[in-house]
C-alpha cells in the first residue's frame, strides 16, 4: 500500500509552524545533521570531539555572514541525545521498554542530567555552543528544530526529562515556545492544534520538517526500518501498519504514531542487551589489574563496541578478542561468561520475542532452548560461537528481506529507485509544491542517489531529484589494510541556499563531510 492523498495532503499542512513574517526577498539557509548520539557515557564515550562543534557553528557564523544571510534554520534530525545507551538501566534492573515501572523515569531523568552536564554545561559542549549562536549571528534570524528519532523517544515519556531537553539543551525554554510551534506539533501528531496549548505542556518533537521554497524536505527515516518501528495489525476501529505501506501520516495519526514512540526491537531490546553486557563486563573487570595481559585492551574494545552496526558485529569483535593468544584464560572466561549470561537473559525477556518478525521469533526460541539445554555443560565458547552464528545468519537474511523482500522501502546502504518511489517528497502533490530534495539520516552512512521521477502532470519543471543522507556525527570503527582496527570521527552535514539577493543570486545545496583522527582517538 502506497501514500494516499490524504496523508500527502496532511503531510505539506503540517511542514512547519506558520510563519509570523512573510520569508519573500531574504536570503535562506538551511543546515541538517542528524544522529549525534550524545550519550551519558557510562558505556563508552562515541561522540565527535569537542573541538568539531567549535568549527562547525563558526562555519555557520561565517557561511551566514559571507552569504548575507538574513534567515537560517538548523535542523537536528533526530537521535540528538540517546537514552539506550547507558548503563543506568541496568544498574537499576530496569530497561528501556518497561515503561509502566516505577523507576523508568528516573532512569530517564538521570540519564539526561548527565547528558547535560557533559554536552550543555561544558564550554566546548554542542549544546552550549548551539546555545551561543544567536549571539555570533550579526544580522540573521536563527530558528532551531529538532526532529524525533528513535534512540530518543523515551523522553516523550516523561514530561519532566522533556522539558530538561528544551530547556538546557536546545533552547528556547518550554515557557517561551510560540504559540504557532505548540499549534503545529499539536496538529501534526493528533490533528488537534490546541492539544498542547496549555503553557504548561511540553510539545513533543515533530516527526519531520519541509519548506517549499528551499525545496527540501526532512525526516529522521525509521518510518522505513522495520527493526526500529513498530508494525500495527488492524482491530479495535483502528488501521494496521507496517514498514511496507509506506508514508501514512493519516494513519499514524490515528494510532497515536506509536509505530515511532512504543519500544521496539533494534532501538531498545538489542541495544538495551549491549548496553547491559558492557556494564557487567566492566563491572566484573573493575577489579582486574590492568597490567595483566589485555586486560587494558579489552576494557578499551568493550567501549568501543557500541560503534559497531548491527549489534551482532560488536558481539562477534569481542569474541575475535577472547580468541587473541594475548588473552588470558581468566579474563577470557569473565568475557565469554558475561556475554552468555546477558544472552540467557536478553532472550528470557518475552519482549525480545514480542517486538521480533515471526520467522525471527521461531529462530529465538531454538536459541533459547539450545542455551537452557546447554547451560549446565558450561560450555560457554560452544554455546556463544553457535549464537554468534545463529545472529550472522539473521543478518544474512535480514539483507535479502531489504533487498528483495515485496514490501521492503529500506536499504541501509543505499536507495534503490524502489526505494525512492516511496518517498513522500517525489510524490506528485509535493513535486507540484516545488519539492525535490529528501534529507533522513538514521542509518549512519552518508550517501547521496539521484531519482529520474516522471511526473503524472505534465508540462514538470525538473525531473531531477535528490535524496541525501545525513550520516552520523559520531565516531567509527574502521577496519586497517592488513589487520586491526582504527577510530575516526566522521560528521555530514547538508546546506541548502537560496538567494535572492547579492552577487549571485539563485538556489543551490552541497553537503560538508566531515573526516577526522587524533592521538585522543588512537588512545581510546
Amino acid at each position: 500500500m502506497a501514500s494516499t492523498e490524504e496523508d500527502l495532503r496532511l503531510t505539506l499542512e503540517t511542514l512547519q509552524p506558520v510563519k509570523t513574517r512573510s520569508a519573500t526577498g531574504l536570503n535562506r539557509l538551511c543546515i541538517s545533521i542528524s544522529d549525534l548520539h550524545f550519550t551519558d557515557n557510562s558505556v563508552g564515550n562515541q561522540s565527535s570531539e569537542e573541538i568539531v562543534w567549535a568549527e562547525f557553528f563558526a562555519d555557520i557564523a561565517n557561511t551566514c555572514d559571507t552569504q548575507k544571510i538574513d534567515e537560517v534554520t538548523l535542523i537536528l534530525d533526530g537521535d540528538v541525545v540517546d537514552m539506550i545507551r547507558s548503563d543506568v538501566w541496568a544498574k537499576e534492573g530496569v530497561y528501556p521498554w518497561e515503561r509502566d515501572k516505577d523507576t523508568f523515569k528516573d532512569c530517564l531523568r538521570s540519564i539526561m542530567r548527565e547528558i547535560v552536564r557533559l554536552h550543555a554545561t561544558s564550554a566546548d559542549g554542542f549544546f552550549n555552543h548551539l546555545q551561543q549562536l544567536p549571539g555570533k549571528l550579526k544580522n540573521t534570524r536563527l530558528e532551531v528544530v529538532t526532529l524525533l528519532g528513535n534512540h530518543d523517544k523515551e523522553i516523550f515519556t516523561d514530561p519532566v526529562t522533556l522539558r530538561m531537553y528544551y530547556d538546557e539543551c536546545l533552547g528556547p525554554k518550554v515557557a517561551n515556545l510560540s504559540v504557532e510551534y505548540r499549534q503545529w506539533i499539536g496538529k501534526m501528531y493528533f490533528d488537534d492544534e490546541q492539544h498542547f496549548a496549555d503553557r504548561n505542556s511540553v510539545p513533543w518533537l515533530p516527526f519531520y520538517w519541509g519548506d517549499a521554497e528551499l525545496r527540501v524536505f526532512i525526516t529522521h527515516g525509521q518510518w522505513r526500518d522495520r527493526e526500529n518501528s513498530l508494525a500495527f495489525c488492524p482491530g479495535n476501529n483502528l488501521p494496521g501498519w507496517n514498514t511496507g505501506d509506506g508514508w501514512r501520516a493519516k494513519v499514524w495519526q490515528q494510532l497515536n504514531y506509536a509505530p515511532f514512540i512504543e519500544a521496539c526491537f533494534g532501538d531498545t531490546v538489542a541495544a538495551g542487551a549491549l548496553s547491559t553486557f558492557i556494564y557487567r563486563c566492566k563491572l566484573k573487570l573493575s577489579s582486574q589489574d590492568d597490567s595483566q595481559a589485555n586486560v587494558s585492551r579489552i576494557k578499551r574494545v568493550l567501549d568501543e563496541l557500541d560503534l559497531y552496526r548491527p549489534t551482532s558485529a560488536a558481539i562477534a569483535r569481542i569474541l575475535q578478542e577472547t580468541r587473541n593468544k594475548k588473552t588470558g584464560e581468566e579474563l577470557r572466561d569473565i568475557i565469554e561468561r558475561e556475554l552468555y549470561e546477558t544472552l540467557c537473559l536478553w532472550l528470557s525477556w518475552d519482549y525480545t520475542l514480542s517486538s521480533s518478525p515471526a520467522w525471527r521469533r521461531v529462530a529465538f526460541r531454538v536459541v533459547r532452548a539450545w542455551l537452557m539445554l546447554t547451560g549446565p555443560l558450561h560450555m560457554f565458547r560452544v554455546q556463544l560461537h553457535l549464537v554468534r552464528g545463529v545472529l550472522w545468519l539473521f543478518d544474512q537474511i535480514q539483507n535479502l528481506l531489504d533487498v528483495l523482500g515485496p514490501s521492503s522501502v529500506y536499504r541501509e546502504d543505499g536507495a534503490s529507485f524502489k526505494n525512492l518511489q516511496v518517498f513522500p517528497t517525489f510524490h506528485d502533490l509535493f513535486l507540484e509544491q516545488g519539492f525535490r530534495l529528501h534529507g533522513e539520516g538514521h542509518t549512519h552512512v552518508p550517501l547521496q542517489s539521484e531519482a529520474d521521477i516522471e511526473r503524472s502532470a505534465e508540462s514538470a519543471p525538473s525531473r531531477n531529484f535528490t535524496y541525501v543522507n545525513f550520516g552520523t556525527w559520531r565516531d567509527q570503527l574502521v577496519t586497517k589494510e592488513k589487520k586491526g582496527y582504527r577510530r575516526r570521527g566522521v560528521g555530514r552535514s547538508l546546506y541548502v541556499l537560496n538567494l535572492v539577493n547579492g552577487e549571485q543570486p539563485g538556489y543551490r545545496f552541497y553537503v560538508n563531510d566531515n573526516l577526522s583522527w587524533s592521538d585522543r582517538m588512537d588512545q581510546l
